[in-house]
């Protein structure tokens, strides 16, 4: 293997979506040397729409970045059980927009900023293991479209490559086993109302014996013909083991289709993954690498939603990474771990305790109930798994959480 003529930096980000596209937009910015390793092509968008919800957009309005274009607004969140179902606006809040979106194009708009800023993008490239020199990592091992290796070589590594991130096993780094994970099922599917200002997520999901599925389906109107249909179950779910995502994804589609005006089959074959949730893999940070995104498990154990994580976290770690590269003092990452405790410690802590608790049937019944027929707990449970909560306001969602944080006190390995 030889070095690439544009791939020796201060950091090498392994994985263009938007927790390493983030983290490359800021240290571009900050006159820093960035190469990222993206295995994607340039035009290549996403096989499924994304929702931004309202913390999102206000991660975008602080790197600076525009909504992608041709993305959805939406205003309204449809909740859905059985027979019963309540619209509302997303919960009002002194520091978030009042609005979403929904997009396929999120990663390359992010790319391209971060291009324009002076970083070099890989596109099509893939780093398939990486260079460590006496217990340090140092770049990776990387192949290009035409198959041709190289050595990427940098003073620091972004992990940023997703849910299964190959490149941060080969590092070590492994899953809290204890801690609740997900499974994903999704698809693209034409839609007469895929301008919909509304998204709806599907609380009652069902095995077939009729028990509740810890989880939630969704359908996010992408505005570009498409509707996303997706599902989430996670392991805290009674027949988690048994039930096959496809197959209750086929349930929800089936269920949903004529409601949103689903017109033909889904544009790719669906596809599903794992999801890990909570800040569950570790380490989080080593002495030249540092974890962002859904690499680090950031997903919102209540939601499944990892796209304000992502885009936090990339931020997060080029503030830590700015740091070191100007004192050449790698011992800043380790900061790294506690800004992200200092963030999400509590509030992830009370959603994974929350997960396990609605796995009851009996819970999630009452829940389903509740949220779907009083508006002031639809606003509530949508505020509470979007992270929108009000310092120091005394409504249901902040009432609810204070009770939660209390209770996890007790439960110091929740």
């Amino acid at each position: 293997m030889t070095a690439h003529p544009s791939a020796r930096a201060d950091a090498l980000v392994v994985g263009g979506g938007p927790a390493g596209a983030s983290a490359a937009l800021q240290l571009a910015r900050r006159g820093h040397r960035v190469v990222v390793i993206e295995r994607r092509e340039p035009t290549e968008r996403r096989t499924t729409g994304v929702l931004l919800t309202p913390r999102a957009v206000a991660c975008l309005d602080r790197l600076d970045v525009a909504i992608p274009r041709g993305s959805n607004t939406v205003s309204d969140v449809r909740l859905s059980a059985g027979g019963d179902a309540i619209s509302i606006g997303w919960p009002r809040h002194p520091d978030l927009p009042s609005y979403g979106f929904v997009s396929r194009d999120l990663d390359q708009a992010l790319l391209a900023e971060a291009e324009a800023a002076g970083a070099t993008i890989l596109h099509g490239h893939t780093a398939h293991a990486p260079i460590i020199e006496r217990g340090f990592v140092r770049g990776a091992q990387v192949a290009g479209p035409d198959g041709i290796g190289f050595e990427a070589r940098a003073d620091f590594t972004v992990v940023a490559d997703g849910a299964n991130s190959r490149f941060g096993r080969a590092l070590g780094t492994f899953r809290e086993p204890s801690w609740p994970y997900a499974l994903v099922h999704h698809g693209s599917f034409p839609s007469l109302l895929h301008a919909s200002n509304e998204v709806e997520l599907v609380l009652d999901l069902r095995d077939r014996s009729g028990t509740p599925i810890t989880g939630h389906g969704w359908m996010y109107p992408a505005g570009d013909g498409t509707v996303t249909v997706g599902i989430l179950m996670t392991s805290t779910a009674p027949s988690f083991r048994v039930v096959k995502p496809a197959n209750l994804f086929g349930r929800i589609l089936a269920t949903n289709a004529e409601r949103w005006s689903i017109t033909a089959d889904a544009e790719r074959p669906t596809t599903g993954q794992r999801l890990p949730m909570g800040f569950s893999v570790g380490p989080l940070a080593g002495p030249t690498y540092l974890l962002v995104g859904d690499a680090a498990g950031a997903a919102n154990p209540l939601s499944g939603s990892s796209i304000d994580s992502a885009l936090e976290t990339g931020m997060l770690a080029a503030e830590v990474l700015d740091e070191a590269i100007i004192t050449d003092d790698a011992s800043n990452l380790q900061r790294y771990p506690q800004l992200l405790d200092d963030r999400y410690g509590s509030y992830y802590k009370v959603g994974r305790l929350a997960t396990r608790a609605i796995s009851q049937p009996t819970v999630a019944r009452r829940v389903e109930r509740l949220v779907t027929r009083h508006r002031t707990l639809a606003e509530a449970y949508v505020r509470v798994t979007t992270d929108a909560l009000r310092p120091g306001r005394p409504g249901p969602a902040e009432t609810a959480y204070r009770l939660g944080r209390a209770l996890s006190v007790i439960a110091p390995a929740a």
